[in-house]
């Protein structure tokens, strides 16, 4: 697929049914949805610009990552189901585009204000437990909640193995960070919208809680055992939640 701009972003479709656009987390990642499974839906996996099989160019803005969604979406509202930053990026695109969306899923966010203050402590202990060589491969374990797998499901979330894009990420982090009265925002976003959260993702639920109480149509679904990667970590859980929620 070609962005307006003659980005060239890798996609691939899978399924019959609504169609559902998925958006990767990161930023500076790929797409790690290869085993998401969503029977009777049809699927939109593609890689953000900059990232894994998409050219890797700029500009790293969220008005050009908004507009590069809207690409991928089409002219037609679609089902959009973002995890982690990309679930900042999905709520970005539904306001900018409340016509676009017809069901939105936000899956591990980190709600409006970040990770709780603890959050780089967590992970740097969890750290320090991992014998993982690979940083990169140790860094996505530790957002696992089963500590005898993490390093083998972190293995094969990201297998294909692509390099992280850590100036596309720095952009990107640093401006969400400068928006204001973002709360005020999601209130154009009237669509049914459903937040999934795992109870012991490092960021926990509660930090979805600003969210819950911005956006005018939304629910959560916690998901006990389960870390940051939902449909990963408890499949047939994530899969009857969300399914519920689009039927």
């Amino acid at each position: 697929m070609i962005t307006d701009d003659g980005c060239y972003l890798w996609t691939h479709v899978t399924g019959h049914g609504p169609r559902v656009v998925l958006v990767h987390g990161g930023p500076g990642w790929w797409d790690v949805f290869h085993d998401l499974s969503l029977p009777g839906f049809t699927l939109h996996r593609w890689d953000q610009r900059g990232c894994g099989r998409s050219d890797r160019r700029g500009p790293y803005t969220l008005a050009r990552y908004v507009a590069d969604l809207a690409t991928v979406c089409g002219p037609d509202p679609c089902i959009v189901i973002g995890h982690s930053w990309g679930a900042s990026l999905a709520l970005e695109f539904a306001q900018a585009h409340p016509e676009a969306v017809s069901r939105l899923v936000l899956v591990s966010s980190v709600g409006l204000d970040g990770p709780p203050a603890d959050y780089r402590a967590r992970v740097a202990e969890r750290l320090a437990g991992t014998t993982e060589p690979d940083p990169w491969i140790a860094q996505i374990s530790v957002n696992l909640a089963d500590r005898a797998t993490a390093l083998d499901l972190a293995r094969r979330l990201n297998t294909p193995w692509f390099e992280p894009n850590q100036v596309c990420a720095d952009a990107l982090r640093a401006e969400l960070t400068t928006l204001t009265d973002r709360a005020s925002a999601c209130a154009k976003v009237v669509v049914p919208t459903l937040l999934v959260h795992g109870a012991e993702d490092l960021r926990p639920p509660h930090v979805t809680d600003s969210l819950l109480k911005a956006l005018p149509n939304a629910e959560r679904v916690v998901l006990d055992g389960v870390g940051h990667y939902p449909w990963i970590e408890a499949p047939n859980g994530f899969e009857q939640a969300v399914r519920e929620f689009l039927d």
